[in-house]
């Protein structure tokens, strides 16, 4: 993943699939080419709950001091640098 490649070393990118069976999931990751990040199945959505996620390529982004953010259907590479600068 060309994001993590890039800024892996001032930020974690990490893959929450969601909602499938865990067979579904192992497809899906290598499907999309995000075999090179941790990627924690929430099996049953839980994670995804806590966070307001309704949807998959949504992206939350979580700060050293534990205040997170929600975006999607962004760009990612855009969302992290806009992090990382700000």
């Amino acid at each position: 993943m060309e994001v993590a490649e890039q800024y892996g070393d001032q930020v974690r990118i990490i893959g929450l699939p969601s909602l499938a069976d865990l067979e579904s999931i192992d497809g899906f990751i290598a499907d999309t080419g995000t075999d090179g990040i941790a990627n924690l199945p929430d099996l049953d959505g839980t994670i995804w709950r806590q966070f307001g996620v309704l949807e998959q390529r949504t992206y939350v982004y979580i700060n050293d001091d534990g205040t997170w953010r929600r975006s999607g259907y962004g760009s990612l590479q855009a969302d992290v640098e806009d992090l990382i600068a700000n």
